[in-house]
C-alpha cells in the first residue's frame, strides 16, 4: 500500500508540474498590470524654454492584496504621474514607493485603499532553483500590446563586478523569450506560475529583439524591496573622462543629473535638470543639469561610492543634514539634505 501511495505521489507532482503554458498564462495573467506614465522635461530650443510632456509605459506585476506592485525602476523614476491598468480594464493611480535604479527594480503602490480582493495577486518565486535551460515565459504589453505571452528557456545568470547595492550582489536572468519595448517591469515566470524576475533590458545591436533579455532576479528584488531605497525622482548617468573634460568637472567623475520629478526628493532639496540635448563623444546627453560631485563627504570619484553614501544615509537619523556639493552653471555650490524625506 506504501508503494502505491508514493507511485501515486509521484504522478500527482508530474502532473502539476507540466501544466500547459495556456493553462498557467490564464492563471497568472490577471496579476500582469499596464503601467501608465506621464513625465515632464523642460526643453531649450530656439532660446525658448518649453515644457515637453511625455507619455510612456511600461508593465507590472500584483504581489499583494493592499496594491504592493513590482515594476522596473527606469519606467518610474522621473514619473509625475503613474496609473496602473489591470486586464478587467480597471485603473487606478499609484504611488513610487521604493526605486532602485542600479538594480532596475521599483516598488510602486495604488493611492486609495480600493478592494483589491478580486484581482490576482502573483505568488513570488525563488530564482535560485531555476536552473539553466529551465523553460520560462514573460507576460506584459510590448509596443502597447497588452497580455502578450512569450516563451523561452534560462539562458544563464549575471552578476556583474560593477554592480551591488550595500554589497548585495545584483544577479540578472537572462533569457531569450521576445521581449520589446513595453514589456520592462513586467514578471517572467517559471512553469508553475510563479514570478522568478522582473524584466529590465535587452542586448540588441538594432534596438529591436535580438533573443537576448534580462531580468532581475526574484531572490535580488526581495532583498532590495524588504529595506526600501528612497525615491530620488532625478535620472543620473556617471560621467567620466572626455566627458567629464568636455562639462568642466574638476575631478575625474559626478553624476550628470538629466531629468527631475517634481514628486521626488531632488527636487524638494532642489536639484536641477538638463534642458539641452547634446551628444559628447558619441554618448547621447541632456546637459545644463546638476553635476553632483560629492555627497556628504564622499567624492563620486570614490570606488564604490554608490555603497558608501546608502550607509551614510542609514547611519544618519532624523533631523541630520547631510551636505552635497553640486556643479551648477560652472559654480560649486552645497546644498542639503535633511533626514527627513521619507529617507
Amino acid at each position: 500500500m506504501k508503494r502505491y501511495s508514493i507511485v501515486f505521489c509521484l504522478l500527482i507532482s508530474s502532473i502539476v508540474a507540466s501544466q500547459s503554458l495556456p493553462d498557467l498564462y490564464s492563471q497568472v495573467k490577471s496579476s500582469v498590470v499596464v503601467v501608465h506614465i506621464v513625465s515632464i522635461a523642460p526643453k531649450i530650443a530656439e532660446s525658448n524654454v518649453s515644457l515637453l510632456i511625455k507619455s510612456s509605459q511600461g508593465s507590472g506585476v500584483l504581489i499583494s492584496e493592499d496594491g504592493l506592485i513590482w515594476t522596473a525602476s527606469h519606467i518610474v523614476q522621473t514619473a509625475e504621474l503613474v496609473q496602473v491598468e489591470f486586464l478587467d480594464g480597471d485603473v487606478y493611480e499609484a504611488e513610487v514607493i521604493s526605486s532602485n535604479p542600479l538594480a532596475d527594480v521599483a516598488l510602486i503602490k495604488i493611492k486609495k485603499d480600493f478592494d483589491l480582493k478580486e484581482k490576482k495577486v502573483a505568488i513570488i518565486g525563488d530564482s535560485d532553483t531555476l536552473k539553466v535551460g529551465e523553460d520560462i515565459f514573460v507576460v506584459g504589453a510590448p509596443y502597447g500590446l497588452k497580455q502578450s505571452i512569450s516563451r523561452g528557456v534560462l539562458s544563464g545568470r549575471h552578476i556583474p563586478d560593477s554592480l551591488s547595492n550595500d554589497f548585495k550582489n545584483i544577479e540578472y536572468l537572462q533569457t531569450d523569450a521576445a521581449i520589446n519595448l513595453g514589456n520592462s517591469g513586467g514578471p517572467l515566470f517559471n512553469m508553475k506560475g510563479e514570478v522568478v524576475g522582473i524584466i529590465s533590458s535587452i542586448y540588441s545591436a538594432s534596438e529591436g529583439f535580438s533573443g537576448i533579455g534580462f531580468a532581475v532576479s526574484s531572490k535580488t528584488a526581495k532583498a532590495l524591496m524588504e529595506k526600501p531605497t528612497f525615491w530620488t525622482g532625478m535620472h543620473v548617468i556617471l560621467i567620466t573622462e572626455n566627458i567629464a573634460k568636455a562639462l568642466n568637472i574638476p575631478q575625474k567623475s559626478g553624476l550628470l543629473v538629466l531629468t527631475v520629478s517634481s514628486k521626488g526628493i531632488a527636487n524638494k532639496i532642489g536639484l536641477r535638470g538638463g534642458a539641452i540635448d547634446a551628444t559628447i563623444d558619441g554618448v547621447s546627453l541632456i546637459i545644463g543639469g546638476d553635476i553632483i560631485l560629492d555627497f556628504a563627504g564622499i567624492a563620486i570619484d570614490t570606488l564604490n561610492y554608490r555603497s558608501l553614501i546608502e550607509k551614510k544615509i542609514q547611519q544618519s537619523v532624523k533631523g541630520d543634514t547631510i551636505p552635497i556639493t553640486i556643479l551648477r552653471q560652472g559654480r560649486i555650490i552645497v546644498i542639503k539634505l535633511k533626514k527627513e524625506y521619507g529617507l
